[in-house]
């Protein structure tokens, strides 16, 4: 795998202070991506990095973005206590208020029901509702994700607690951690009917999770604090970032891959363009890139035997006159194969 950038932009000083990008998304179709730099939120064309909108609302730093899957509606949150939701043509919806600063916000992949978490609270909001249902938590919350089915949402926290609630805002379970939890993100593909919850913590470590509360495997170790994790390609592959300024790809198990890209500063969130193999990286500096991934074919052929790599983990195995495969997990990325006598 490499990857090619395919653009960047650096978001304008304003008073000469350069503001952070600490989130970034993409709607549904993959055409715009929303940016929260700064107290503004920005909308650029996801092809060229054309700028569309430059949205003024917030009255303190941007600190979360999120699309709804109409595609006709996103929400921004911020250091102001306010959460606005913004039509996909850049004007405002409606606002609504918490008492502490919107740590992160996501969207229902189901229905229209938006979940905003704080220092002291989480919110459950949809379009039919009259006012927000909030709801205490024991920490910080710092980020959010739901399940696919959009039953469950998980909120990760500063106390190093792991919290998964209902659509009602009861809590089903809580795990404990031992550092602070900064990225949660649920993969978009259930294996064996389970879902599977990533979490990137900041002792410098990824692990995984079921909805029982156990743990898949063993603590993966990072060597700097995650800022951001995400599954991309329907759920085969994993992209993160933080704090060695690097995002990488991973295996769904997580087997590091390959870099992606190595930036000037701290990476605070890494976002995979829905329907393209396309990555977007949000930084400490005030910079937003896109980089494409290009995957090759490694593959080798002996006489009725033919062996090709998947998900750059496994080698394939196949006899092709009986059409019979074998998969040999490798957990760790194939480079080259040789099939011989």
């Amino acid at each position: 795998m490499r990857s090619v950038l395919s653009w960047q932009v650096n978001v304008p000083e304003r008073e000469g202070i350069t503001g952070v990008v600490y989130d970034i998304c993409f709607n549904p179709a993959g055409s715009q991506i929303v940016v929260g730099c700064g107290n503004v939120v920005l909308v650029y064309d996801a092809t060229d990095g054309l700028l569309l909108h430059r949205l003024k609302g917030h009255k303190d730093v941007v600190y979360c973005v999120a699309y709804a899957k109409d595609g006709k509606r996103f929400a921004s949150g911020g250091a102001d206590k306010n959460v606005i939701i913004w039509k996909d043509t850049g004007e405002g919806m409606l606002k609504f208020s918490h008492n502490d600063n919107i740590q992160a916000l996501a969207y229902n992949p189901v229905t229209l029901q938006l979940a905003s978490v704080t220092a002291s609270d989480f919110g459950l909001w949809s379009p039919d509702q009259k006012s927000v249902a909030k709801h205490k938590i024991s920490a910080k919350g710092t980020c959010l994700s739901w399940t696919n089915d959009g039953q469950l949402l998980a909120i990760g926290q500063f106390d190093g607690t792991i919290t998964i609630r209902q659509k009602d805002g009861s809590e089903r379970l809580s795990v404990k951690r031992n550092a602070p939890i900064w990225s949660v993100n649920f993969n978009p593909t259930s294996e064996e009917g389970e879902d599977t919850l990533a979490v990137a913590a900041w002792d410098g470590t990824l692990s995984f999770w079921s909805l029982t509360g156990r743990q898949l495997g063993k603590d993966k170790q990072l060597n700097m604090d995650p800022c951001s994790v995400r599954y991309f390609s329907n759920g085969e592959y994993m992209v993160m970032g933080g704090s060695d300024k690097k995002a990488h790809l991973w295996t769904r198990e997580g087997v590091q891959l390959s870099q992606i890209c190595e930036r000037d500063d701290w990476i605070w969130m890494v976002a995979p363009r829905p329907k393209h193999n396309t990555v977007a990286v949000g930084c400490n500096d005030g910079t937003v890139a896109l980089y494409q991934l290009v995957f090759s074919t490694v593959h080798g052929l002996y006489q009725d035997r033919y062996a090709y790599r998947d998900l750059m983990s496994d080698v394939i195995i196949q006899h092709l006159v009986t059409e019979q495969k074998v998969r040999i997990k490798c957990r760790d990325h194939v480079r080259k194969i040789a099939v011989y006598k």
